[in-house]
């Protein structure tokens, strides 16, 4: 009898955890739209990513993981939601790594894919969202993407 009260109570508390999941809609860091695809039954509250410093910018992102989305899907979902953003590709490790970025530099969006070959229309592996201050040149956010980070 024991062993089917203990059950129970795991199933309760497992019930309450995911009746209590959020799905967010948008990036509490950036305000911007977020892709449905980081959505889970365990919802899709980002993981934060410690504050670091990129040249002589404050960096703040945060990362989603993604479930059953294409790159080309995925990115075409935020091509059509970021308007006035600017896109840059790159390829480094063996993932795509693009990025929507702001004019002014103080806004990424950056897709990584799973694994595989440059074009290869893999499955996107994460989308993380990135706030910098003060902005960054283009320069250095294509460096970004491609993990060759040049500073002026």
């Amino acid at each position: 009898m024991k062993l089917k009260s203990k059950t129970a109570a795991i199933l309760v508390v497992s019930c309450a955890a995911l009746a209590g999941a959020k799905t967010l809609t948008t990036d509490p860091l950036t305000g911007l739209p977020l892709l449905p695809a980081t959505s889970s039954p365990l919802g899709n509250e980002p993981t934060r990513i410690p504050d670091s410093q990129v040249c002589k910018s404050k960096m703040q992102s945060e990362f989603y993981s993604v479930f059953n989305s294409k790159v080309s899907v995925t990115l075409n979902w935020y091509a059509s939601r970021l308007t006035g953003f600017h896109k840059t590709h790159g390829f480094a490790d063996g993932r795509l790594q693009d990025a929507f970025y702001s004019a002014d530099g103080t806004t990424i969006v950056a897709v990584t894919g799973e694994p595989g070959k440059d074009g290869e229309d893999t499955e996107t592996y994460a989308v993380s969202y990135t706030r910098l201050q003060p902005g960054l040149p283009e320069k250095t956010i294509i460096g970004m993407n491609r993990h060759n980070i040049v500073c002026n």
